[in-house]
C-alpha cells in the first residue's frame, strides 16, 4: 500500500479526469497522464496474487479486448497510427493495480464530477450566449462534448447519493446542480444522442435509489423532471424541440426520397454502407482501410451517396463495428462493455443498503450503459477522448469500490 500523500496524489488526478474532461482542451488527458506515470513510477512490481478473480476478469477483458484490436489493425494493413486508441486499454492497466494500493481518497472523484459538470455547462453557455456558437463543443466534436456532458451529470446525480446517504447536505445540493449542469451542457450541444440515456438511465438511477430516497421523494423528483423536460423543450433558446423536429424531418425526407443527405439521412447510408461490409466479410470484417475500397465500390454501383465517403465511420458503434471488424469484432465489443456493467451491478446487488459501497458501483456501471447508448449514434472509440473516458472512469470507479468494501470489513 501507498503511503497516504501518495494515495492522495493518486486520487486527486483521477477527480482533476472528471473535473478537467471538456472544458480544458485536452483536459482528459491531463489526470490521466499524471496518473499513469505515477503509476510507473510507484508500481515496481505489482503483486498479482493479491487481485481477486473479480480484478483479473476486469483487467483481462481489457487487455484481451486492446489485443483483439491490434490483430485487426495487422489485418487491415498494419497501420500502426490505428494502435493508439486501443492501445489505452492497455496502458490503464497498471493506473487500475496502482489504484488498487492507494487508499483513502476515493470520494474525491464525486468531486471532480461535480464540478466537471458544472464547468461544462459554464463553458456551453459562454459558447452559446457569449460567442453565438449554434452548437457548444469546447475543443471537441459537439457530439463527443454533449455526451461527455450527460456522462458527468448523470454521474453528479449518483454522488448526490452517496452525500444525501452520508448527510453532507452542502455537497448534496452542489451535486444536484452538478447534474443539471451536466444535462445542460448536452442540451446545449445540440447532440440528439446523448438525449436518449436520459429516461433511461434516470429511470434506472430513481429505481435503484428508491429505499434511500423514499417513496415521496421519487415521486417529486419525477414530477420536477417531468417539469423540466417540458419547460426545456417547450423554451425556444434550448433549441430541443427544433432538433426532435429536425430528424422527424431527416426521416422522412429519406424515407420519400426528397433528401437523402440530411445529418440522420446520411447516417442510414453509413449504416447500409456498413451492413454491406459485414455481408461482405461477416467473420472478421472488412477493416478501417479497407471499407474505403468497399464504399468507393458501393457509390459507383450507386447503392449509397457519395457524401458517404467523407466518413471513416458509421456513427453506430454496433454496425461499424460489425462492418470493419465482423462478428469476431463485435463480439469484443459487447465483452468491453458487459463485463464491468455485470462486476458492477454484481456489487450493486450486494450491497442493496451501503451508499459508502453502492454508489460507486452505480457509477461505475453508468459508464457503460451510458456509451451502449450513445453509441447507438456515435463511434465513441474512434475519438481519443470516448476512449478515455470510458477506461479510465471504470477502473476509477472499480478501485473505489474495492476501497470502499474495505473499510466496511475493517470496521
Amino acid at each position: 500500500m501507498l503511503n497516504t500523500v501518495s494515495s492522495a496524489l493518486v486520487w486527486f488526478f483521477a477527480a482533476l479526469t472528471f473535473a478537467l474532461s471538456i472544458t480544458v482542451p485536452n483536459g482528459y488527458n491531463i489526470g490521466t497522464t499524471l496518473i499513469f506515470i505515477l503509476s510507473l513510477v510507484f508500481l515496481l512490481k505489482p503483486k498479482w496474487h493479491e487481485l481477486k478473480k473479480e480484478d483479473k476478469l476486469l483487467f483481462w477483458g481489457f487487455a484481451l479486448y486492446a489485443v483483439a484490436m491490434f490483430g485487426f489493425v495487422y489485418l487491415d494493413g498494419w497501420h500502426t497510427r490505428e494502435l493508439d486508441r486501443p492501445s489505452r486499454f492497455i496502458l490503464v492497466l497498471p493506473v487500475l493495480l496502482l489504484l488498487l494500493k492507494s487508499s483513502g481518497r476515493e470520494r474525491w472523484l464525486w468531486f471532480g464530477t461535480v464540478l466537471g459538470a458544472i464547468a461544462a455547462f459554464s463553458l456551453a453557455i459562454y459558447e452559446r450566449k457569449v460567442l453565438g456558437f449554434g452548437r457548444a463543443h469546447g475543443s471537441e466534436h459537439p457530439i463527443m462534448f454533449g455526451n461527455t456532458g450527460m456522462l458527468l451529470g448523470l454521474l453528479s446525480f449518483v454522488s448526490a447519493m452517496y452525500f444525501l446517504a452520508n448527510k453532507r447536505y452542502i455537497w448534496l445540493a452542489l451535486a444536484v446542480v452538478g447534474g443539471l449542469c451536466g444535462i445542460a451542457a448536452s442540451v446545449l450541444s445540440a447532440s440528439r444522442g446523448g438525449w436518449v440515456a436520459l429516461p433511461l438511465i434516470g429511470f434506472f438511477l430513481l429505481w435503484q435509489s428508491r429505499f434511500l430516497l423514499g417513496k415521496k421523494l421519487v415521486w417529486s423528483v419525477c414530477i420536477a423532471s417531468v417539469l423540466l423536460v417540458g419547460a426545456a423543450v417547450a423554451l425556444p433558446q434550448s433549441g430541443i424541440k427544433d432538433r426532435i423536429e429536425e430528424a422527424i424531418s431527416d426521416v422522412e425526407h429519406y424515407s420519400d426520397g426528397s433528401n437523402k443527405t440530411t445529418s440522420v439521412g446520411l447516417r442510414f447510408e453509413m449504416w447500409k454502407a456498413s451492413l454491406s461490409m459485414f455481408e461482405e466479410s461477416p467473420l472478421v470484417g472488412v477493416g478501417e482501410y479497407g471499407s474505403i475500397a468497399v464504399k468507393e465500390r458501393l457509390v459507383a454501383d450507386g447503392a449509397i451517396l457519395q457524401d458517404v465517403l467523407h466518413y471513416s465511420h458509421s456513427h453506430n458503434e454496433y454496425i461499424n463495428a460489425l462492418g470493419l471488424t465482423g462478428i469476431v469484432g463485435f463480439i469484443f465489443l459487447m465483452s468491453v462493455y458487459l463485463i464491468p456493467l455485470r462486476l458492477f451491478l454484481k456489487k450493486m446487488r450486494q450491497y442493496p443498503n451501503n451508499w459508502n459501497i453502492r454508489s460507486y458501483a452505480m457509477a461505475g456501471a453508468l459508464v457503460p450503459m451510458c456509451y451502449m447508448d450513445f453509441g447507438l449514434s456515435q463511434v465513441m472509440f474512434s475519438h481519443n477522448i470516448g476512449v478515455m473516458m470510458y477506461v479510465f472512469p471504470i477502473v476509477y470507479f472499480w478501485a473505489a469500490v474495492r476501497w470502499a468494501e474495505r473499510k466496511e470489513f475493517a470496521k
